[in-house]
């Protein structure tokens, strides 16, 4: 201990002397853990923290598969009801369906909340029981009967004042009475979705209950692998196939680990960027190895003398573990702070969807990973220095200017291979920055089919108890129009019961006398008259809507540009009829409409995502809906230019209905943001970690090259002593830079092709192996390399020969 005690305190000593190189490689040091630590805290709580329920790892998603291998994560209720009860795998099985958030009025407080309807089986299969009460049962899921509710803890307490007494209470919401059957323990709470409330998912015959709206999780029985389950459920599907339960197209069912269907994209997402943080610790780390190398060799008399005073190898090793231990310390140590400070701002931006409940931040799994890696960095710089001097021949190191023979030629090869590896793994990273700015370019050059700028929106929920007939609900939205667009700088405004790129609104819908042409997830729209001139969305052919277009005259509706194509082929649509409500030649009646004569013609809009391809969309008439059921309506005003409108939009509303909910009133330029947010989040980080990398691979090359000048001082005098021009000293110089760059740029290459697969995932509209990102990036740190090559070799043409011939 005393022995250890020494060594530190000489460290500590030394390094104070050094004080230049020891700011430089805390500093390097730190970058590198402390966004690795960031990273691996976002990976640690997304991906590697198991789901906070028991045996989590039982836990799985029941997923359709259609012919071509797409994946569907929603089924019917009989499809739901036939493998609760055909498959022997699960010791739990449930159904769960999002509904209309609901508002609750205990005396003068009114609380709105979110439900997730639920079958019974379901906290059986999350594996957490109600702290007091019970759940769903199975009677409560037949149609008809009484709704059960069970709370959270967190509604329990706010709008129950948290009555112990509270189970067999009845409360009223959304129109229809609820009994609280139980309440839930704190903390729990849903991964799928958020939940303020847990109510009875009643199990119809209804349009709902028929389509595939119904997820559906299950718990495996103890002793039953996911493997076995899977083949039981395929014996379940062929079964239901026989039965006609099973619908055409489907290909059989697939069990997916619950936490990892969750996750969905965001696995390739954070693996690539705890990757690319990885590169970036690597090229710190190869940083600091190189100043490492160049102090060794400047130590390298000091350390002759101490051998040959009679120190052992085995001291000198212990020396260079206690300093490099010392500096990786205080390297992690201020990385682990880095960590802290950014992590917050970090979770605050990512725009994914991360399970309720998941708590980022650094906890003893994240400290167990910044103390490895310090360690792990301190034992490689210790051996590198103990490898660098401990070979020497002291009668060489003792002699002045011995360093300079073939122990100098090998320091110099090993450093220009940690600037090569740099080289290298800057490449990869910004490839992968390239690829990802090339791929976020190509989808805002998306064509939208409306135009965003200047246009101002708004949500206005319907409340569940509301029992407003068609007429009511547009003689609402009539009245807020007219006030929208009284509003100074208003330009247009208009309704439309679903924003662009804020989710899908489908109903089945066929070509009228014609079942082949029909699609079962038609995009609806219902519109005012001015939508499409508010949107800024042109009309091909025909007529748009007008005010005749109402409950008493014929129904009419615009098709999409591409429905057009489908069902009319080079034909005019105009003066046919679609029919809402029917598919393949089957009616729906609870949403049949009569059939509607197509008027006009409008481009595809991306109404659903901004990376797919437009959905087949129709547009009718809001002042001839003909059947209620919208549960909200949402708001488009085109402004001028520098107007501000959000406070008075909502104010619009108000003035028509001072109790109606008003919400998200924000730039549709917004929304079309948010549709990118994600790649554009990976971008941004994607960006900042390669930008990093090139200014320490720009640092690394000026090193190199700059040792490489003064070792060569001598060599240089005498070469331009014998006539040598100063531009060929810079060439020389530059040269050395250059073929190091080309080397590392060569193996980058070739390691970031074998790796593009796994980046192809997160691209849209661009190749991982794009050969023109791959040249740009290779030129550009060509460019950086060379830049970074000239400073050194600036100052060695400045060497005056009489001095270099003095030098030793």
């Amino acid at each position: 201990m005393n022995a250890m005690l020494q060594d530190l305190r000489y460290a500590i000593r030394t390094l104070r002397h050094n004080r230049g190189f020891a700011v430089i490689a805390v500093l390097t040091l730190a970058l590198g853990i402390g966004a690795n630590t960031a990273i691996f805290s976002v990976v640690n709580a997304i991906i590697l923290r198991p789901l906070p329920y028991p045996e989590p790892d039982k836990m799985v998603q029941v997923n359709l598969v259609w012919r071509g291998g797409e994946m569907n994560d929603s089924l019917t209720v009989p499809e739901f009801e036939f493998y609760r009860d055909h498959t022997a795998a699960f010791q739990a099985i449930a159904g769960f369906r999002g509904g209309a958030d609901l508002e609750i009025k205990r005396g003068q407080v009114s609380e709105w909340i979110k439900p997730l309807r639920v079958t019974d089986g379901f906290f059986q299969t999350m594996g957490v029981s109600p702290l007091f009460g019970r759940g769903i049962s199975r009677e409560e899921t037949h149609p008809g009967s009484a709704r059960a509710a069970v709370l959270t803890d967190e509604l329990w307490r706010k709008a129950f004042g948290a009555d112990p007494a509270v189970v067999g209470q009845q409360f009223e919401a959304g129109g229809d009475s609820y009994t609280i059957v139980g309440v839930m323990p704190p903390g729990f709470a849903f991964a799928g979705q958020p939940a303020d409330i847990f109510t009875s998912l009643q199990l119809g015959s209804s349009v709902e209950d028929t389509g595939m709206n119904t997820g559906v999780i299950a718990r495996l029985k103890p002793g039953t692998g996911l493997e076995e389950a899977q083949g039981n459920m395929g014996v379940a599907f062929q079964a239901a196939r026989r039965q006609g339960v099973a619908q055409s197209g489907e290909q059989g069912m697939q069990l997916v680990n619950y936490q990892r269907w969750l996750l969905g994209d965001l696995r390739p997402s954070l693996f690539m960027l705890f990757g690319a943080v990885g590169l970036l610790l690597l090229i710190a780390c190869a940083n600091v190895a190189s100043l490492i190398m160049a102090r060794g060799t400047a130590r390298q008399r000091e350390v002759s003398i101490r051998l040959a005073l009679g120190a052992e190898r085995s001291q000198l090793l212990r020396q260079f573990l206690a300093e490099s231990l010392l500096i990786a310390s205080i390297g992690g140590a201020a990385g682990l702070l880095a960590a802290a400070w950014t992590l917050r701002g970090l979770v605050a931006s990512i725009p994914w969807s991360i399970p309720p409940g998941t708590q980022i931040g650094l906890d003893g799994r994240v400290l167990a990973f910044t103390l490895i890696v310090a360690v792990a960095t301190s034992v490689v710089f210790a051996l590198t220095s103990y490898w660098q001097t401990s070979k020497a021949d002291l009668n060489l190191s003792l002699k002045e200017g011995g360093t300079h023979g073939a122990r100098s030629t090998a320091r110099s090869r090993t450093r220009n291979v940690l600037v090569t590896g740099e080289v290298a793994l800057s490449l990869m990273l910004l490839l992968g920055a390239g690829l990802l700015i090339e791929s976020l370019y190509r989808l805002h050059q998306q064509r939208l089919g409306f135009d965003p700028s200047g246009v101002y929106t708004m949500t206005t929920p319907f409340a569940p108890e509301a029992s407003a007939t068609s007429s009511q609900v547009w003689s609402f939205e009539q009245q807020v129009l007219d006030r929208l667009r009284a509003l100074p700088g208003v330009t247009s405004a208009a309704a439309v019961s679903k924003l662009p790129l804020t989710g899908p609104n489908n109903l089945p819908t066929q070509q009228e006398g014609n079942p082949k042409h029909s699609i079962g997830g038609m995009e609806y729209r219902a519109v005012s008259a001015d939508y499409f001139q508010a949107m800024h969305i042109p009309l091909l052919q025909g007529r748009g809507f007008s005010d005749s277009d109402n409950a008493s005259s014929t129904p009419v509706v615009i098709v999409s540009e591409n429905v057009a194509r489908a069902w009319w082929n080079d034909q005019s649509p105009i003066g046919d009829q679609v029919v809402v409500g029917e598919y393949a030649g089957r009616q729906i009646p609870e949403i049949l409409e009569p059939p509607r004569e197509v008027v006009g013609v409008v481009p595809d809009v991306k109404n659903l995502a901004i990376n797919e391809e437009q959905p087949t969309t129709i547009y009718v008439p809001a002042s001839q809906l003909l059947k209620a059921g919208f549960r909200s309506t949402s708001w488009v005003v085109r402004v001028g230019a520098n107007v501000s409108i959000g406070a008075a939009m909502r104010a619009a509303v108000l003035a028509v209905n001072p109790d109606q909910r008003v919400l998200n009133v924000e730039p549709m330029s917004d929304i079309v943001a948010q549709s990118v947010a994600h790649p554009s989040f990976n971008t941004l980080l994607m960006t900042i970690f390669a930008a990093l990398a090139l200014a320490l691979t720009a640092v690394g090359i000026y090193g190199v090259l700059s040792f490489h000048v003064s070792r060569r001082t001598q060599e240089i005098g005498i070469r331009m002593a014998l006539g040598a021009k100063r531009s060929n000293v810079i060439l020389m110089v530059v040269g050395e830079g250059a073929a190091l760059a080309g080397v590392g740029i060569a193996i980058g290459v070739v390691l970031a092709f074998a790796l593009s697969r796994f980046l192809s995932s997160l691209l849209s509209g661009v190749q991982a192996n794009d050969p023109v990102i791959y040249a740009v990036v290779a030129v550009a740190l060509l460019g950086v390399a060379l830049l970074a090559s000239y400073i050194p070799a600036r100052r060695a043409a400045k060497v005056d020969p009489l001095v270099a011939l003095r030098y030793e």
